[in-house]
């Protein structure tokens, strides 16, 4: 039985990130399909489904590696992340197209381009991707855990000095709240009446009447 992570997925030793991930999906369904079969055929699907799944992670260790020593990893992103602070998303979504290896944080830092672009459900689909290719990073989890609070509308627009989705401050969104907006709106009506009264007590004051129910 082979050992060799890359092997088993049935791939190249310099397959991407997105190689591997692929790869496994679509050997898993495989064996996913003969798991619950009866006797011998099912017992061997499962043992098949924990080798995968330990290629994987080692596959995806490997990957990872091979990314740093290259100059591929977070340093690589450095023009992505100022584009980004100066909000310029075109000018980062053209870095990003430029990176032949995308991996994990390739997906985290397409998430934030779109999330820029208030694509918020891409985003979300961006982050689910680098989970799955790496799941022991928690600045992925963060930031998904904030970004379906902000898309099922559990988390409010909160006021300044609060962190975003992806930990630093939100300026996507205004930071008021739903309650300060009726309020104003209120105030603003009130001011408007108030105005309209003075109107009819200098009119009737000359002899007019601007409002008759008054």
């Amino acid at each position: 039985m082979p050992t060799n992570p890359f092997v088993i997925l049935g791939i190249d030793q310099n397959a991407s990130q997105s190689e591997i991930l692929e790869a496994y999906r679509t050997k898993r369904a495989q064996y996913q399909e003969h798991v619950f079969d009866e006797g011998e055929a099912g017992a061997q699907a499962a043992r098949m489904l924990e080798q995968l799944d330990n290629a994987y992670q080692q596959a995806m260790e490997s990957a990872q590696e091979a990314s740093t020593v290259t100059g591929e990893g977070e340093s690589a992103f450095e023009a992505v992340k100022q584009a980004i602070r100066n909000k310029d998303v075109e000018t980062a979504q053209r870095e990003l197209d430029k990176m032949s290896t995308r991996g994990a944080e390739w997906h985290y830092y397409q998430s934030i381009v779109f999330y820029e672009k208030n694509w918020l459900n891409d985003s979300k689909k961006q982050l689910e991707l680098a989970i799955e290719m790496d799941s022991s990073n928690p600045k992925y989890s963060r930031a998904l855990e904030n970004l379906k609070k902000k898309i099922d509308g559990s988390r409010p627009y909160d006021k300044e000095g609060s962190k975003g989705v992806y930990g630093k401050n939100d300026t996507t969104h205004t930071s008021r709240t739903y309650s300060q907006r009726d309020s104003d709106v209120a105030d603003g009506m009130c001011s408007a009446c108030q105005a309209l009264w003075c109107a009819d007590c200098c009119c009737e004051c000359m002899g007019g009447d601007l409002i008759r129910c008054c």
